[in-house]
């Protein structure tokens, strides 16, 4: 009798994957996009991933310099921290990052009083840990429940905090985008840090900036996580374009995926799809998401009626295991129809022949 995986302990145990996509857009208001977001994981290190959404702002150059900024320098700390103590890693790269900028802003009068918003989310070995300034924002999406893991820092959601508003009056309060904490407005920062939190298979990340959580409610949220990551972000960016995107609008949807089966008692993250990481995000986030136009080096989700649709009309299909390949059984119908065709070609061409060799036989006794 051959032992099950489970009894045998030197069967690798099957892990736990994060797999994340970036989307970004303008929006429809704005001229230029001083969101920035990208993804990363260290080479030579315990597998993980590094996810970042920045919203900048201040000036037509000021926005855009400092979310990138905060991103490239947040991202850089992390891949050469040398500590495993991640909370302390996350701090201590926002803080640097916030030096950063605010050093730029004085030595640049064109840059002065630019600041970002940076959310930034770590998932390692069944783990994530977040560090946070501003009012983007990082959700956790478990089950049929959505909770935003992260403080807005503004001057509003204090506000409701303290009972002086109620949730429905904030949303469209006149004053409801005034931070009171953003990175590289001041020489040093507070960043919120939190975690390990413990991850299971399923649970899906939204990190995102207002101009997504502005427009589009939690219910909708969830609602969306529930689609395979490449069409949750691109049917968020066609919501957020639907009812209007009058901000910049950046998404990272990440799902926590099992490799090789379900094993309750696996909790190793191993982050396998390279391909998703650095650079190359970039590289993929510049390309037209189904024919759109690109604008600002970011890409526009299709028009309703085109592949964002078809990705919505295909998740159940997705969730129930379908590949998206045609099936096996179509393949062989093909090449037996053709088959039949050629068959019926060379059937056809020798009843000819014989035909006109009858014919000439004919006419050869007539005369």
């Amino acid at each position: 009798m051959s032992e099950s995986p489970a009894a045998n302990p030197a069967a690798p145990p099957s892990r736990l994957t994060i797999r994340a996509i970036l989307r970004s857009d303008v929006g429809k208001v704005r001229s230029e996009n001083q969101d920035y977001g990208t993804m990363t994981a260290p080479a030579d290190k315990p597998p993980g991933q590094l996810m970042i959404v920045a919203d900048g702002m201040g000036g037509h150059r000021g926005g855009a310099t400092a979310s990138r900024l905060a991103a490239e320098t947040v991202k850089e700390q992390f891949l050469s921290a040398a500590s495993s103590d991640l909370s302390e890693v996350l701090r201590s790269a926002l803080e640097k990052a916030n030096t950063t900028i605010w050093s730029q802003a004085q030595a640049n009068p064109d840059l002065r009083g630019m600041g970002t918003t940076t959310s930034a989310l770590v998932v390692r070995e069944g783990k994530g840990w977040f560090a946070h300034v501003g009012d983007s924002r990082i959700y956790l999406v478990r089950g049929q429940e959505i909770r935003q893991l992260t403080d807005d820092h503004s001057l509003v959601a204090s506000m409701v905090r303290e009972g002086l508003l109620t949730a429905q009056e904030a949303e469209n309060h006149p004053r409801r985008n005034v931070l009171q904490r953003s990175m590289g407005v001041s020489e040093e920062v507070e960043v919120d840090v939190r975690g390990p939190i413990d991850l299971q298979e399923g649970d899906v990340f939204i990190i995102c900036s207002d101009g997504l959580h502005g427009v589009v409610k939690e219910e909708e949220m969830k609602q969306v996580a529930r689609l395979s990551v490449e069409a949750a972000a691109d049917e968020f960016l066609r919501r957020a374009l639907e009812k209007g995107a009058p901000d910049n609008v950046t998404v990272i949807v990440a799902r926590v995926e099992r490799e090789g089966g379900f094993d309750p008692d696996s909790t190793v993250v191993e982050t396998t799809d390279k391909e998703l990481f650095d650079d190359t995000i970039r590289e993929e986030a510049k390309q037209p998401v189904g024919g759109g136009p690109v604008e600002g080096g970011r890409s526009r989700p299709p028009a309703d009626g085109q592949n964002v649709a078809g990705e919505v009309a295909r998740a159940p299909q997705e969730m129930a295991g379908a590949t998206g390949r045609a099936p096996h059984g179509f393949s062989i119908l093909k090449w037996t129809l053709i088959f039949v065709l050629v068959l019926g070609a060379a059937g056809a061409g020798i009843f000819w022949a014989q035909q006109q060799r009858f014919a000439r036989q004919a006419q050869s006794t007539s005369r």
